[in-house]
């Protein structure tokens, strides 16, 4: 879970990058499939750039996030938008929706398969019938460990991010501020990287009726090379 100091200068050192373009991608995915979709929930919401890039084309959205220094600072940016806290794997809203995002890979921070099978099955119960849960996670063998890299500077903070795995099939990435040469936080984030197959069979065994798995949502674009996304149609 992130923590409030992390959370305060997630979107300052780049990380708005992700939610921003995928905001774009998904709008013109809506538009390409010829969806109608009145609300949308987003799961790891984040600071709640998605939320709200998708809010301004008249689509309802809610966003939930385990951290609760990520939901103020949703709360802080966007007021007009509901943001609680809570956890993906047995929170549940109050209505349903036709739409169900999570992105950033909030899916591979559920460390144990037995809660990514409750958060499936979570959401399943909240999806309106032809609801639809659109999310992404990391592709096993394309995060390549990678040494310190300078993330920029702010406010005479410094940020530097790497990659490692610490064992098969995890990886954790790590955030290190500094102030000058004082290291003065670490963040890291640890993932677990699972197989598309395997969450393709839990997402049919929950229910859902159209599966599929891709590395590109538009048909025009080319494939995300870390990522693969995707769509359970209920």
């Amino acid at each position: 879970m992130y923590s409030d100091i992390f959370s305060k200068l997630y979107d300052a050192f780049g990380w708005n990058y992700y939610p921003e373009s995928f905001a774009q991608l998904l709008l013109r995915w809506i538009d390409e499939q010829g969806l109608h979709i009145n609300n949308m929930l987003d799961l790891g919401c984040g600071t709640g750039i998605l939320c709200n890039m998708i809010a301004e084309h008249g689509i309802e959205t809610m966003g939930m996030d385990l951290s609760h220094g990520m939901i103020a600072m949703a709360k802080q940016n966007y007021p007009h938008i509901v943001f609680q806290q809570g956890n993906m794997i047995d929170w549940k809203p109050k209505m349903n929706f036709d739409l169900v995002t999570s992105t950033c890979d909030a899916i591979n921070h559920i460390l144990e398969p037995e809660d990514v099978k409750k958060v499936i099955k979570n959401v399943y119960s909240y999806l309106n019938p032809g609801g639809i849960f659109l999310f992404d996670f990391l592709r096993p063998g394309e995060e390549a460990d990678c040494e310190p890299v300078d993330m920029g500077e702010l406010d005479g903070k410094r940020l530097q991010f790497q990659i490692y795995h610490p064992k098969d099939q995890f990886v954790t990435l790590q955030a290190d501020l500094f102030e000058g040469d004082k290291l003065i936080h670490t963040e890291k984030i640890q993932e677990h990287l699972y197989e598309p197959e395997w969450i393709l069979n839990v997402l049919k065994e929950t229910g859902f009726q159209d599966v599929r798995c891709t590395d590109q949502l538009l048909e025009s674009e080319s494939g995300h090379a870390a990522t693969w996304f995707i769509i359970a149609k209920k």
